[in-house]
C-alpha cells in the first residue's frame, strides 16, 4: 500500500513535468493533466470535508435533524469537482505563459517553503487538510512576494510604445496543436498589452502596477500549484521530490523553446486597430469633426461652381468668395 501511495505521488509530479515539456510538441500532452485534476479534486475534497465537520461539530447538536442531514458528502464531491476544473483551467493557462525563470520559483522556492513550513509548524498545527491549507496560503504568499520583488529589481520591462508592442507580440510560444498555439498567442498578446497599458502611467506607475499585478497573479497560480505539491510532498522521502524538481528546472533551462518569428494576419489587424485608436486619441475628436464639416462645405461650394457658366465663373474668380474657399482648402491641405 505504501508503495502504491508513493507511486501516485511520483506519477503526479511526473505528469506535471510531462505537460510542461510536451505541450508545444503534441496535443496528447493533455493526458498529463488527468492526474493533476484528480489530485486537485482530492485535495479540495479533504479540505472541504474537514471544514464541514469542524463547522458541524461547533454549530449543530449531535443527533439533530440537520446533523443527520449533513452526514453525507455528495454535495462536497460536486463542489470539489467544479473547483478542480476551475483550478486545472487556471493552471493550464498559466503553464502556457511560463518563462524559464518562473520554473525556479514554482519548482524550487515553493516546495522548499512548503517543506520548511511543514517541519517548523508541525508542533503548532495538527496534521490535517485544514492546516495544510494554511501552509499552502503562507508558502504561496511568500513565493509570490519573492517573485514580485525579483521582477521589480532584476527584470527590466521597458515602457512600450506601439512600435515596441508590435515587435514583442510576435515571439509567442508556438505549438503544433492549433488550439494550444492560439491560446499561447492570445496569452502572450494580453501579457504585452498589459505592459502597453501600464506604460501610460509613466515609469514609476508602470513599475508599481507591474509589481502589484505580478504578486496577485502569481499568488493565485502558486496557491493552486501548492495543492498539487501538498499531495506530492506526502511522500516519505521528500528529497526525491526536490531532486526531480531540480532536474526539471535544469532540463527546461537547456530546452530550446519553439517561438513564432513572423507577424500573423490577425496580429496585423489588431495593430491596425490600435494605430487608429492612437490616432483618434492624439487628435481632438471635436477638431476632426469640425475639419470634416469644413471639408464637406468646401466640396459643396465646388459643386456650385461647376453649375455656373463661363461669365459667372469669371465674376466669381475675382470675388471674395473665391479667396475664402482657396484659403480654407490651403488650411485643410496643411
Amino acid at each position: 500500500m505504501s508503495l502504491l501511495k508513493n507511486s501516485s505521488y511520483i506519477l503526479t509530479l511526473l505528469s506535471l513535468f510531462g505537460f510542461l515539456l510536451a505541450w508545444q510538441r503534441s496535443a496528447f500532452s493533455l493526458f498529463f493533466l488527468i492526474p493533476i485534476f484528480l489530485t486537485l479534486f482530492w485535495e479540495f475534497f479533504l479540505f472541504l470535508k474537514l471544514r464541514k465537520n469542524i463547522i458541524k461539530e461547533a454549530t449543530l447538536i449531535k443527533g439533530s435533524l440537520f446533523y443527520r442531514i449533513s452526514m453525507g458528502d455528495f454535495y462536497l464531491y460536486i463542489f470539489s469537482f467544479f473547483l478542480a476544473i476551475f483550478g486545472l483551467v487556471s493552471l493550464f493557462l498559466n503553464f502556457l505563459n511560463l518563462e524559464k525563470i518562473d520554473f525556479v520559483f514554482i519548482f524550487i522556492i515553493l516546495p522548499l517553503l512548503m517543506i520548511f513550513l511543514k517541519k517548523e509548524l508541525h508542533l503548532q498545527f495538527i496534521d490535517n487538510a485544514y492546516n495544510d491549507f494554511r501552509i499552502v496560503v503562507i508558502a504561496s504568499f511568500f513565493t509570490a512576494l519573492f517573485y514580485a520583488f525579483y521582477g521589480l529589481f532584476f527584470t527590466y520591462n521597458e515602457l512600450l510604445n506601439l512600435e515596441l508592442f508590435s515587435r514583442k507580440i510576435i515571439a509567442y510560444k508556438s505549438a503544433s496543436f492549433v488550439y494550444f498555439d492560439f491560446l499561447s498567442e492570445f496569452l502572450h498578446f494580453v501579457s504585452n498589452l498589459k505592459f502597453f497599458i501600464f506604460s501610460y502611467f509613466g515609469y514609476l506607475g508602470f513599475r508599481a502596477l507591474n509589481f502589484i499585478f505580478d504578486f496577485f497573479n502569481f499568488f493565485m497560480f502558486c496557491s493552486l500549484l501548492a495543492f498539487v505539491f501538498n499531495f506530492v510532498l506526502k511522500i516519505k522521502i521528500k528529497i526525491i521530490v526536490l531532486f526531480l524538481c531540480f532536474i526539471m528546472v535544469l532540463g527546461n533551462y537547456f530546452l530550446k523553446e519553439q517561438r513564432n518569428n513572423a507577424l500573423k494576419s490577425e496580429q496585423e489587424q489588431i495593430l491596425l486597430w490600435m494605430n487608429n485608436f492612437n490616432f483618434l486619441k492624439d487628435n481632438n475628436l471635436s477638431l476632426i469633426q469640425k475639419e470634416k464639416d469644413l471639408f464637406e462645405k468646401d466640396l459643396k461650394d465646388l459643386r456650385e461652381i461647376f453649375k455656373k457658366n463661363a461669365f459667372e465663373i469669371g465674376i466669381w474668380w475675382f470675388s471674395k468668395e473665391k479667396e475664402d474657399l482657396e484659403k480654407r482648402i490651403n488650411e485643410s491641405l496643411k
